[in-house]
């Protein structure tokens, strides 16, 4: 065995997660495991995993991801079935198992007890452009074409910040794109750094909440248990967040306290190490504005940064009883979404801690606050079409930065796992067709 492998095989596994509905339960686990590494290019990878239920309409973007993984490299399914073309591979459904499946893939393949994945995809470039065109670049006259399948720049339209025409490159992103929510697809035109136009083809995947959420829509539920709920689904979003940001320490930091939640958590040492590294000074989360009516639309922690002091929570006799009121930001924005997720984090310990020894219970039901925003008649919709109001005229860094900040995904109807038979978790409102969107 070539001596260089044998010593690769004693590295961290670099797997690039592909997630599927209900996937991000994997992602936090892996990212906490000291034998993986999570990386977010498939180009960096040697292993695929695919975790949680892939739509079929994603099916065509997976295999594009499957095949930009460079040889050798293998595939695991974790809690979902194989696609067409892709049954011949390693599944498992035991999230505690799960590190050591991808290690011992890894290993195996490193050693040679394991051959690599097949490609999928035809070897030869996805538009015909060979000896098309005045110059064979695949259009016509100097410009234009796609050669490879990746489109030439060309200056179609002025820049939409200062008037200059500059070159656009129209391309798609996702639905695998580590910095989009799972599931979402958006064909973007850049001029320069520039978002020109933002255009959301699929939708992020519905997102199931804890469990405690629908529960307390039945019956009263203890407070405490329903914030440490609501204070975890935040701190795993500021883990995305940070990440994206390259703040990794920090990010895990957030998500280890996610995972050691009590009441007795604090938020000081975080919110510490977010001050000195310098997150709210960063550029990239200073644009991003809401403004009031978008806001409210989006409801939750995104309608109380730009100011707006609703939350169903303020109705309820038991909250009441623990002196709760609405904390609010002023400025709408990236940075100001951020503080307010954290505010509502130290909110939420303290009423839990307070409930806890009280012994509150909620006292409305069917009228419930959820880390997404208010649930009443209707649970929390998608509102993926915001991206494309607020985004064009943002450098793709802050564009990036925003949608991380925003929490769009719609709520599903049932906890995990309880879908009737036949039901679809998913529903793609702007759904237009064009699944072969590449992560």
């Amino acid at each position: 065995m070539n001596w260089l492998r044998k010593l690769a095989s004693h590295r961290r596994v670099p797997v690039f997660p592909v997630l599927g509905m209900q996937g991000d339960e994997a992602l936090r686990h892996l990212a906490l495991s000291p034998d993986i590494e999570l990386v977010d290019s498939p180009r960096h990878a040697s292993v695929l995993l695919v975790a949680g239920e892939i739509p079929a309409d994603r099916f065509e973007s997976l295999r594009r991801v499957h095949d930009q993984l460079p040889s050798s490299f293998t595939t695991l399914w974790f809690r979902c079935e194989p696609s067409p073309h892709l049954e011949s591979v390693t599944h498992i459904d035991d999230l505690d198992a799960l590190p050591a499946a991808l290690v011992t893939a890894y290993r195996e393949l490193m050693e040679g007890r394991r051959e690599s994945s097949p490609r999928i995809l035809p070897d030869k470039p996805p538009n015909p452009w060979e000896g098309e065109g005045d110059f064979g670049q695949g259009g016509e006259g100097m410009m234009g074409g796609v050669p490879y399948g990746r489109p030439m720049a060309m200056n179609m339209e002025d820049d939409i910040r200062d008037g200059l025409t500059l070159d656009s490159l129209t391309f798609r992103l996702g639905p695998f794109f580590f910095a989009f929510p799972p599931g979402m697809a958006a064909e973007i035109t850049l001029q320069g750094d520039l978002v020109q136009t933002w255009k959301t083809q699929l939708v992020a995947y519905p997102q199931s909440l804890d469990s405690v959420f629908f529960i307390a829509r039945e019956r009263p539920v203890p407070i405490a248990e329903l914030e440490l709920a609501r204070a975890r689904h935040h701190l795993h979003r500021l883990y995305r967040g940070l990440h994206l940001a390259g703040l990794e320490s920090a990010s895990l930091s957030a998500l280890r306290l996610a995972q050691n939640l009590s009441t007795t958590s604090t938020l000081e040492g975080l919110r510490r190490y977010l001050s000195r590294s310098g997150f709210f000074r960063l550029a990239a989360i200073k644009g991003g504005v809401l403004g009031p009516d978008q806001a409210r639309k989006l409801g939750g922690p995104a309608a109380r940064a730009a100011g707006l002091d609703e939350d169903l929570r303020s109705g309820d006799a038991g909250y009441r009883r623990l002196g709760f009121s609405p904390v609010c930001q002023t400025g709408g924005d990236t940075c100001a979404r951020w503080r307010q997720v954290l505010a509502e984090i130290d909110q939420s310990l303290q009423l839990a801690r307070q409930a806890e020894r009280d012994d509150v219970s909620t006292s409305e039901v069917d009228r419930i606050e959820t880390p997404r925003g208010p649930w009443a008649e209707q649970r929390p919709e998608d509102a993926s079409a915001l991206l494309d109001e607020i985004l064009p005229g943002q450098e793709w860094g802050d564009a990036l930065a925003t949608i991380a900040s925003l929490d769009v995904a719609a709520v599903v109807e049932s906890p995990l796992g309880t879908q009737t038979a036949g039901e679809s978790p998913i529903t793609n409102p702007l759904d237009k067709g064009v699944a072969g969107l590449s992560g």
